[in-house]
């Protein structure tokens, strides 16, 4: 068991697929806030998931935060966790409100088409075990009726994970003036004068005006090379080989796993073009989702927006 004193006191709690990484990058690097995990940790719902997390992993799969690290904390004010599912875990939402009462929260929002189309792209470069296409994952979608079963894991990140609309309400009416909504479009359009705005909540100086904010985690998709295939998965025989010389699992990762990285390097590319017929079909889908997003201040107190 491992306890620190250091609980996070500001936490990005998504949803998946809406800017969360470039936000997370760029809070990360002012110096009064610091992140203790290389990513996400999903710490607020360790244990047995509430939900399918991808195609691969259902209802139940267990899910272990990673150790933080402290070494290089020096006392700032905000510690921060960004965890892209916890926008929609009642577990987090209850700790969080019974357990963390000085804890800020910002959500981040996104269109439902344009995330499932992303969340596919996601999975697909960082999923080996997952080799299903655009049109194929399409399909599926359309026999469900387009309607989301936490019992169904090959569909629940394609139609479960666009519908925020529930979820963000419920974080906002259960912990009020300490959420923030912020739209990706505001990340992506106009991210230094959402930088510090944000900064401002927080009680933080704001970044100068000629800070050159990147977007991070752009689409992508799995290298198809045989080199960069063989690196991801090399032949059984050569494993079992190279377990035989090197019996230390510690050992392996530490010679191996800088020599297979470039292997799992997404490689930039465009996801395919929905014709009309499909795309008409996901707008009457998600036309409730659309319609909270493009209504926000018809929800949320508009002093939680942070739209620019």
């Amino acid at each position: 068991m491992h306890r620190y004193n250091q609980t996070p006191n500001l936490l990005l709690i998504g949803g998946p697929k809406t800017g969360t990484t470039s936000l997370m990058k760029w809070l990360k690097s002012h110096e009064a806030i610091y992140h203790p995990w290389p990513n996400e940790s999903h710490f607020l719902m360790s244990g047995a998931s509430e939900f399918p997390t991808a195609p691969i992993y259902s209802k139940g799969a267990m899910i272990i935060a990673p150790e933080p690290s402290f070494q290089k904390y020096k006392n700032e004010p905000w510690i921060m966790d960004k965890s892209a599912f916890h926008l929609y875990s009642e577990r987090a939402r209850k700790t969080v409100r019974e357990n963390m009462p000085e804890a800020k929260i910002i959500i981040t929002l996104r269109d439902p088409i344009d995330l499932m189309l992303s969340m596919h792209q996601e999975h697909s470069k960082r999923l080996i075990e997952y080799n299903t296409s655009q049109k194929e994952m399409l399909e599926k979608a359309k026999k469900n009726n387009f309607k989301a079963s936490i019992n169904d894991p090959e569909t629940w990140s394609f139609l479960g994970f666009p519908r925020m609309k529930s979820s963000t309400l419920k974080w906002v009416e259960q912990l009020e003036d300490r959420v923030r909504i912020v739209p990706l479009d505001s990340i992506k359009n106009n991210s230094l004068d959402t930088m510090n705005e944000i900064l401002s909540w927080l009680n933080l100086e704001p970044l100068p005006g000629d800070t050159n904010l990147q977007i991070q985690n752009e689409g992508g998709d799995m290298n198809a090379a045989r080199w960069a295939k063989f690196l991801r998965q090399p032949p059984k025989f050569i494993v079992n080989i190279i377990k035989i010389v090197l019996p230390s699992q510690k050992l392996r990762k530490m010679l191996f796993e800088p020599l297979r990285k470039p292997g799992f390097n997404p490689k930039k590319q465009s996801r395919p073009e929905l014709d009309e017929g499909t795309r008409k079909l996901l707008e009457i889908a998600f036309e409730e989702e659309i319609e909270f997003l493009n209504n926000l201040e018809s929800y949320i107190n508009p002093e939680l927006l942070i739209i620019n």
